[in-house]
């Protein structure tokens, strides 16, 4: 058995055991690895397609892996906008707590200054340099905030139905996808290829990546996103690789800093809807954030990129010196 097909294994096993968490209570934690979960496991199914050899036996095997595909994109699809709505509760809940503890800073500064005979206005700004320049007013603001995370959290309810209703039906198809692929796999003749690092097998992912996605932008940095996080799950298949807990590592931090973004974004789209010229206060500080995340993701983006290509490229260069020389 390959270390990509042992892998693959255990993480469906992971995967079923969090389904079977959202079937009774679809808690953050739950809905959260179910997500991520089956991006783990799509990662490593079309990595196995990616490495397969042209032989007999090729057609039944992807025809498994496609299948794999189809049922995992249903799962994410379900899960993905529970965990959003948890995620974008989360930053309100952190925008609401700043803004108090900014308006309490401001109480403070201005008790000191009056008794100094200082500027109560100049003494109570926010050191912009050390803390975000982001206030929240009690009024109208605060409000506004409770209304919307009353709306996200009627959501999140509704769309957590689904999830839990189909749970047992997929923990199902989840094993017999896992048995339609090793069953194709071990009637596979395809000559056995040479394993190679999971850093390597990342980086060509990476690399396939950047030649799709040339131009980043407020409209391809998402995907990229999503594509940069599959590279990663790869470098999971060898976690004892010290190139591949690099190549993970600025990944992962690519990733996480557009996904910061990411959220602001779709927050300030739900505030749209959920409050509309009622919120416009917090609609303004929450489309604040989303601008000030989407600079430092293009500026994380473009410096990481760099340096991931600067790797495949040496990896290319160290691969073609080992072959010359056999």
């Amino acid at each position: 058995m390959t270390i990509e097909l042992q892998h693959l294994r255990g993480l469906t096993a992971r995967l079923k055991e969090n389904l079977a968490k959202c079937e009774n209570t679809p808690d953050v934690d739950a809905v959260h690895d179910t997500r991520t979960g089956t991006r783990r496991v799509q990662a490593t199914v079309e990595a196995l397609l990616r490495e397969l050899p042209e032989s007999t036996g090729e057609d039944a095997v992807r025809a498994a892996g496609e299948a794999w595909l189809r049922l995992l994109k249903k799962i994410r699809r379900t899960a993905g906008p529970v965990r959003d709505l948890d995620v974008h509760r989360k930053l309100l809940e952190k925008l609401v707590k700043r803004g108090s503890d900014f308006a309490a800073a401001g109480e403070i500064a201005g008790g000191l200054a009056e008794k100094s005979g200082e500027n109560i206005a100049e003494a109570s700004k926010p050191d912009i340099v050390n803390a975000p320049a982001l206030t929240l007013p009690q009024n109208p603001a605060e409000k506004r905030a409770e209304d919307l995370d009353g709306w996200l959290k009627h959501e999140r309810q509704h769309l957590a139905t689904d999830l839990q209703k189909n749970a047992t039906k997929w923990m199902s198809k989840l094993d017999t996808r896992l048995q339609a692929l090793e069953a194709a796999l071990s009637e596979h003749k395809g000559r056995r290829r040479r394993t190679r690092k999971a850093a390597e097998v990342a980086l060509d992912s990476f690399a396939l990546l950047v030649s799709e996605i040339q131009q980043l932008d407020s409209i391809t940095l998402h995907d990229f996103r999503k594509g940069a996080k599959k590279a990663r799950y790869l470098t999971e298949t060898a976690v004892e690789e010290v190139d591949a807990k690099l190549v993970g590592g600025a990944l992962k931090k690519l990733q996480d800093e557009i996904g910061d973004w990411h959220d602001w974004l779709l927050l300030a789209e739900e505030a749209h809807r959920a409050l509309g010229k009622r919120g416009k206060e917090l609609i303004a500080m929450i489309e604040a954030e989303r601008d000030r995340h989407y600079v430092l993701s293009m500026k994380i983006a473009g410096k990481l990129r760099g340096r991931l290509m600067g790797e495949w490229q040496a990896t290319k260069s160290r691969v073609r010196h080992r072959t010359s020389i056999r």
